[in-house]
């Protein structure tokens, strides 16, 4: 049976799993937020439980899948990551601007400034200079 996403070429599916497990990041903060919020704890102290572990999990992770992309297999990357990536910071700032939100939780700024590394890399590749081909 083919994966979902099996058509993918290696480059691309990294782009994607770099949104899509950053998304996965935030969902899952939410009931840890719920958690904290139950039990009355500073959420300014208490994000950095979450964060910490689950960045560098995402870090390790991405460059994990980004170094088994042999360079010849970095081909013109796909837009659409360009459009979740803008997405997700029209989001961040709606966040920003809640009233529930007393003040700015910096971690998920952090965790946005990783994954724009992350994806800028796979439209730009800090790694070589060479240049990327079309499919």
């Amino acid at each position: 049976m083919l994966k979902p996403h099996s058509h993918l070429l290696p480059h691309h599916r990294y782009q994607l799993e770099v949104i899509f497990l950053f998304v996965a990041g935030v969902f899952l903060f939410y009931p840890y937020w719920l958690v904290v919020q139950e039990y009355g704890r500073d959420m300014q102290i208490f994000q950095w439980y979450f964060f910490i572990p689950w960045l560098i999990f995402y870090t390790l992770y991405s460059l994990k899948v980004r170094n088994t992309i042999p360079v010849r297999e970095q081909v013109t990357p796909l837009k659409r990551p360009i459009g979740h990536w803008v997405l997700l910071g029209i989001l961040l700032i709606g966040f920003h601007a809640q009233e529930f939100y007393p003040a700015p939780l910096v971690a998920i700024d952090l965790a946005y400034v990783v994954l724009t590394i992350f994806l800028a890399d796979s439209y730009w590749n800090f790694r070589t200079p060479a240049k990327l081909t079309s499919n």
